[in-house]
């Protein structure tokens, strides 16, 4: 690891995963028709249709449509309120979309917390836009070991969030594009868990992502004096249409458009459409893992090593802020050098899907405007 990245897991100390719930008891004044989706609000665009697809599943979930076309109905007639997850403490991978009956996880010390919903395994799955029925049968299976193994052990014994930020590092993960050693450790603190709940579990290496991602969320919204540095980023993601930042003590997000992700495409997907830059998992980055941490990740190096930016190395010294360890925007505007976020490329048509896995780089644009918006 490099000097910024000494440490990195220490910064966690104290966030443990503490319990599982549904959204609307994690979230009372979450309203029954509201949608939680990644990134900024939908402003004067239509929704990705990954992010449609997921709204629809989302609602027969729920049980407000008994079909797609009827949830299709109530999404395009403005009777759903689709809302930033984030400006609710959450934080949701790709074009996953959370609703009140979803189950999520409880991530905080305490007193503070943030949420991030449980994930389905293995494609197809909600988070990548895919419409096969499928992806609800499996969520549902998520949901119902949720409510009768997890939560419950949760009670008793929060997972420690920095012993599984610590190993993955150690062993070669960036807990962002690589999460299975951390998704190990997280399995080695889950001991009462049944061989069933266990082997359903061990064959979804990404369970661990939600968690990492709302730990990295409370560390940007609660981990940082706000009082010593005002320019302090509070929530940052991609929907599809547009990426953005939203600063601590503000409710308008800062906002550039969202171009696709660089990175390798699965045979045969070459030639299909990737979404704009999609997902909360951003937070991972902009905390210092991920795209920060591929010094960590030798095997990802060796994959991207034909598209990373020469300067990669140094990235993370130079624009990670040394006491909090979050992107800086005035230290990536004094370096030219934008945050590198580890994200995947979801098709953008209604087919859905993951296309590849990649890494994007938001336009300098976007921390010049987060300075001119702050006063010094």
């Amino acid at each position: 690891m490099n000097g910024t990245q000494t440490g990195t897991s220490t910064r966690f100390d104290g966030i443990f995963l503490r319990g599982a719930a549904l959204l609307k008891d994690a979230i009372p004044g979450v309203g029954d028709r509201t949608l939680l989706h990644a990134g900024p609000p939908f402003v004067g665009c239509p929704i990705p249709v990954p992010v449609r697809t997921a709204a629809i599943h989302a609602l027969l979930f729920e049980g407000l449509a008994k079909t797609s076309g009827e949830a299709a109905d109530l999404i395009d007639s403005g009777r759903i309120d689709l809302q930033p997850a984030q400006d609710w403490g959450v934080v949701t991978p790709l074009a996953q979309v959370v609703s009140p009956s979803m189950p999520v996880f409880i991530i905080g010390n305490g007193k503070r917390q943030t949420f991030a919903p449980l994930i389905e395994g293995a494609p197809p799955a909600l988070r990548f836009g895919s419409p096969e029925p499928e992806c609800l049968d499996k969520l549902r299976l998520h949901a119902d070991f949720a409510y009768r193994e997890l939560a419950p052990q949760l009670r008793e014994v929060p997972v420690v969030i920095a012993t599984l930020i610590e190993r993955a590092l150690a062993e070669g993960n960036d807990c962002h594009t690589l999460t299975d050693r951390a998704n190990l450790a997280l399995m080695d603190q889950l001991q009462g868990l049944s061989c069933d709940y266990r082997s359903l579990l061990d064959q979804s290496p990404g369970f661990v992502l939600p968690i990492l991602m709302g730990a990295c969320a409370w560390l940007l919204r609660f981990g940082q004096d706000a009082s010593k540095n005002r320019r302090v980023i509070a929530a940052a993601g991609g929907n599809g249409n547009d990426f953005g930042i939203r600063l601590i003590g503000q409710s308008q997000w800062i906002t550039i458009p969202a171009l696709a992700p660089t990175g390798h495409r699965f045979a045969p997907q070459e030639h299909r459409l990737a979404l704009g830059a999609i997902g909360d998992s951003a937070v991972i980055d902009f905390c210092g893992l991920g795209g920060q941490a591929l010094l960590s990740a030798p095997a990802l190096v060796a994959d991207w090593k034909d598209l990373l930016p020469d300067d990669w190395r140094v990235r993370p010294d130079s624009i990670l802020d040394p006491d909090s360890g979050v992107v800086c925007p005035s230290r990536v505007m004094r370096q030219q050098m934008p945050p590198i976020v580890n994200l995947a490329l979801v098709a953008a048509d209604h087919k859905g899907g993951i296309l590849g896995k990649g890494f994007y780089q938001p336009d300098l644009s976007l921390f010049s405007e987060t300075q001119a918006r702050v006063s010094p």
